[in-house]
């Protein structure tokens, strides 16, 4: 299973459930990486281990919204040593406020990193929200970050994206108003329309307002995403395999290319390893 790592801190203790509801919900194993300059409150980590979600504490240095080349290096330690303790190819680096709706777009070759990016507005590197790296790629960037000259100001998404260049092939999927990739969704927008039209959502922009209670807002805001897509139909063809509840798992149950563990192919009467969880509270 694929590993999302969840960089988050106590100051956003609202959100964080959402957030690892909404990464269990797309077929991801969520880690929930806290800082330990503020970590969560203990009954945040309470809930958490209740639920049987893997806890990491990361002491280098955040300077608030991820940034500095030693954060970069930090972040990339991070998803080359979840894919090595989950055994997996890839990890994904994932924001506390963004939802994975649905994941193919992250599926990759060994050597293939995917990320989000907007080329209209001139950026040609991936968002930090969500990208895609494969284990042994996240490592050679943590080395290669670990030694240039420090640079505090350096932001994580584009520092990671640099650092990738010549470690394997980048791959950016561009945004498009109509739908596909990844949104922005503004505060109060129709999540259930929203999560039809686009397969990763993010909802920490600020609204044009400013914040009244960020944390609490944006919490709200993940929960109607989540829920929205919860209430995503399944077609017949995606129907998912008896005894799951892993959307991702109806896309692997559906697909002829894909195969079981054992190699032999995946049929509509698999049974999906992992036990289903319940998503309630």
């Amino acid at each position: 299973m694929i590993p999302a790592c969840i960089f988050t801190y106590g100051g956003a203790a609202l959100r964080v459930p959402w957030a690892v509801r909404g990464a269990r919900l797309a077929g991801l194993v969520p880690v929930v990486c806290q800082d330990a300059a503020a970590p969560l409150q203990p009954h945040v980590l309470g809930w958490l281990e209740s639920k049987g979600i893997e806890i990491r504490t990361t002491a280098f240095p955040r300077r608030g919204n991820l940034n500095g080349t030693d954060c970069a290096a930090g972040i990339m330690g991070e998803l080359a040593t979840a894919c090595i303790r989950h055994n997996s190819t890839h990890a994904l680096k994932l924001d506390d406020d963004t939802v994975i709706v649905r994941l193919e777009r992250f599926h990759a070759t060994a050597d293939t990193a995917v990320g989000l990016s907007w080329p209209q507005a001139g950026r040609n590197a991936a968002f930090g929200m969500a990208y895609s790296l494969p284990g042994h790629a996240a490592a050679a960037a943590a080395a290669r970050l670990a030694t240039l000259p420090l640079d505090t100001k350096a932001p994580e998404d584009l520092t990671v994206w640099a650092a990738l260049e010549g470690v394997c092939e980048r791959v950016l999927m561009p945004f498009d108003a109509t739908g596909g990739p990844f949104t922005a969704l503004p505060i109060h927008a129709d999540a259930d329309e929203a999560v039809k039209r686009f397969d990763v959502i993010t909802v920490g922009n600020p609204p044009a307002a400013g914040w009244v209670d960020r944390d609490r807002q944006i919490a709200h805001e993940l929960k109607r995403v989540v829920e929205a897509s919860q209430r995503l139909p399944l077609s017949a063809s995606s129907a998912l395999p008896r005894g799951c509840d892993h959307r991702e798992c109806a896309h692997r149950s559906a697909s002829p290319a894909r195969r079981r563990p054992d190699g032999l192919p995946i049929s509509r009467q698999w049974e999906c390893p992992r036990p289903s969880r319940s998503l309630s509270s």
